[in-house]
């Protein structure tokens, strides 16, 4: 059975909305379509027809796809201002077995106090950079292995939270769902990939195309990458 992906991108510099829907099985998308938006920024979302285009879009989709039921959008964000903070997580495991769980709490922890001092950002998507035992570089965290020194540096992708919550309360307005949010900058540096490609881009944070992503989607994908992808900590 084919799966049906609806992508919503929102380009803040040059002021479109580009929409598209596409099948799991990475064939040409179904639907394109792309609408200039008058003003957009982080502060001021949209001009005042957004509503009006969100409307006819899907009055569109469906009449075009009698078959198609549009619940849940994956939102798409192009900001060259989303930024990312760059955390060192550094433990003293006093030449102890690491174990996931306490890996797991260290992340939980530091993703805490993450939210709590900067409120105004949206955490989109956390990578691992990379991991050091007592000064020794992996490309993957070797657990039961015993060390003393543990560091495991981190990339936390953000956007402005004032701006995706404008969003998620437009979308409620027409009963429809955020599934993802996705920071389309990052999405398209897994990809070579140019503008009529952005559901491939979607698709690839969707199925966990970077292994060094820890997965923030609630339910375990069959393929398994950085961490076995047990830290579902944003679902």
């Amino acid at each position: 059975m084919t799966n049906f992906h609806f992508f919503l991108n929102i380009n803040i510099q040059i002021g479109m909305m580009n929409f598209i829907i596409s099948s799991s099985d990475k064939s040409s998308p179904l639907f394109i379509k792309n609408i200039d938006l008058e003003y957009i920024n982080n502060n001021n979302l949209f001009s005042r027809n957004f509503d009006s285009y969100l409307k006819e879009l899907i009055i569109d989709i469906e009449r075009k796809f009698k078959n198609i039921t549009m619940h849940k959008v994956n939102l798409m964000v192009e900001d060259t201002s989303a930024n990312s903070i760059d955390i060192a997580l550094k433990e003293n495991f006093e030449y102890k077995n690491i174990n996931k769980s306490k890996i797991e709490y260290l992340l939980k922890d530091i993703r805490y106090k993450l939210i709590k001092n900067h409120p105004d950002k949206y955490i989109a998507h956390i990578i691992v950079k990379k991991c050091f035992l007592d000064g020794v570089e992996y490309n993957f965290v070797p657990f039961e292995k015993k060390c003393k020194s543990f560091i495991l540096d981190l990339s936390f992708i953000y956007l402005q939270k004032t701006f995706v919550s404008q969003i998620e309360k437009i979308f409620k307005n027409h009963q429809l769902k955020v599934n993802k949010i996705i920071c389309t900058n990052y999405a398209k540096s897994l990809l070579n990939i140019d503008v009529d490609d952005l559901s491939k881009a979607g698709l690839a944070v969707l199925e966990d195309n970077n292994l060094n992503e820890v997965s923030v989607i609630g339910k375990k994908k069959a393929k398994m990458g950085f961490f076995e992808k047990v830290f579902h900590l944003l679902s």
